[in-house]
């Protein structure tokens, strides 16, 4: 007599063996790689026009023989007029005479003095 199958068995073993290889469900995370922030348009600034270096002037007086040289006449007349004129200094006018080897300067057009060369 052929054996008859048992169908219900098989159909057990196959819903057991099914639920075994079915993997879990898991929602798929996707992580985006990390998103660089935007660069904001970098503003061009406007090329500025470049300022020509200036030259520097170097000015000297020579009067019989001797030389005077303009900045270290301005720098002597203003430690000068520092330590006498109080108050806002508004212009300071300064005239050299080399034959008196003397530089006379006038503050605001109200105060005078001299600084020996």
């Amino acid at each position: 007599m052929p054996r008859k199958k048992n169908t219900e068995a098989a159909e057990v073993k196959t819903e057991v063996v099914a639920e075994a290889v079915k993997k879990p469900e898991v929602e798929a995370v996707t992580e985006k790689p990390a998103e660089k922030p935007a660069k904001k348009a970098a503003a061009k600034k406007p090329a500025a026009p470049r300022a020509k270096a200036e030259p520097k002037h170097v000015v000297k007086v020579q009067f019989r023989g001797e030389e005077y040289d303009l900045d270290a006449i301005k720098t002597a007349v203003d430690a000068d007029l520092k330590s006498k004129v109080k108050g806002r200094i508004k212009t300071v006018e300064i005239y050299v005479k080399p034959e008196d080897k003397a530089v006379y300067y006038v503050v605001n057009s109200d105060f005078s003095d001299k600084v020996e060369l």
